[in-house]
């Protein structure tokens, strides 16, 4: 579906077999030239839904020139070696997202990493199968691409009499960018700042001394003092106090980390033990594997903070109270 937000400037919702039922994506007209700003997941629909949409406004996809990632999860970015092959569109995204993105495409060395991770997490072998196997399918749900152009912090893109500026928001995911029109005050937020929910953060399986809550925490000053008049969202409708939302979700993160706090005591437990201590019983599998990611965010949190104190105890990370 295709609303007219102002005059060449356009919202493109496509829908999504998941729980979050749809994603945005954003679209500028210059002459008969367009920008995309995410794609969408790879999906016949949603790919249908683009062509007609982009059909009703007198475009077809031959006329995408640009293409701008704010991150690499399928939802946002999966049709995008699709329309670069019908096109010949450029894709810019950030280093670190092209870099995520390769990983998608080096399976053997990436699945192995994710058992050798989760395993150090305390979690069961069968739960970790399943992971890698939705792992597989996200995998092969990405169109292969090419990137054109890294985007660096701050930098000033330009596409006919459109002006936006890059600002790098790791945190949701460590290649994430928002895109800020300043003369016209809007935020392009992809997953960083969402109305109605907080964004999931995930921990980088190459590094296990990221802080992905401090890194979106600090991402979230980057754009607090922006003078922004409206953000638009990569899910969910527009909004105006970008303020108060960033409170909300700040509130809702130290809410949760007291939360797994109170589950650490002198007792040595794995993020897995604390996890299922946290979460529902009535949680499905990939949720439970969502529960321990969030679970082991706000741990090395707590951690860095010394709140808790970490251990090894067979090949496995264990949790106390410092």
């Amino acid at each position: 579906m295709l609303h007219e937000i102002e005059p060449n400037f356009y919202r493109i919702t496509l829908r999504m077999p998941y729980r979050l039922r749809h994603v945005n994506a954003y679209l500028l007209a210059h002459g008969q030239e367009l920008a995309l700003f995410d794609t969408g997941l790879n999906t016949p629909q949603a790919y249908e839904t683009l062509i007609k949409d982009l059909s009703g406004i007198g475009f077809t996809v031959k006329d995408i020139q640009q293409i701008y990632i704010t991150h690499v999860h399928t939802d946002h970015c999966s049709m995008a070696g699709l329309l670069q092959k019908e096109s010949g569109a450029q894709i810019h995204l950030s280093p670190v997202a092209f870099e995520e993105y390769q990983h998608f495409h080096q399976a053997d060395p990436a699945v192995t990493q994710l058992r050798k991770f989760y395993s150090r997490q305390g979690m069961p072998s069968p739960l970790i199968d399943l992971v890698i196997e939705e792992y597989e399918d996200v995998r092969g749900i990405i169109t292969e691409f090419h990137g054109d152009h890294f985007f660096s912090d701050r930098e000033r893109c330009e596409f006919g009499d459109w002006k936006f500026d890059v600002v790098h928001t790791p945190g949701h995911a460590t290649g994430h960018v928002c895109f800020f029109f300043r003369e016209r005050g809007f935020l392009l937020s992809g997953d960083h700042v969402l109305p109605y929910i907080a964004p999931i953060l995930s921990p980088d399986i190459f590094n296990n001394d990221d802080l992905p809550l401090a890194a979106y925490l600090n991402s979230l000053r980057a754009i607090e003092h922006l003078p922004v008049s409206v953000v638009y969202p990569g899910h969910g409708t527009s909004f105006n106090d970008v303020r108060e939302r960033l409170a909300d979700i700040r509130k809702h993160h130290q809410k949760r980390k007291l939360l797994v706090l109170d589950h650490v005591n002198t007792k040595p437990k794995s993020t897995f033990d604390i996890s299922n201590e946290v979460t529902s019983n009535a949680f499905s599998d990939f949720d439970k594997f969502l529960a321990l990611n969030e679970t082991l965010i706000y741990l090395k949190e707590l951690k860095s903070e010394r709140s808790v104190k970490e251990g090894m105890n067979n090949n496995i990370f264990t949790y106390t109270r410092a």
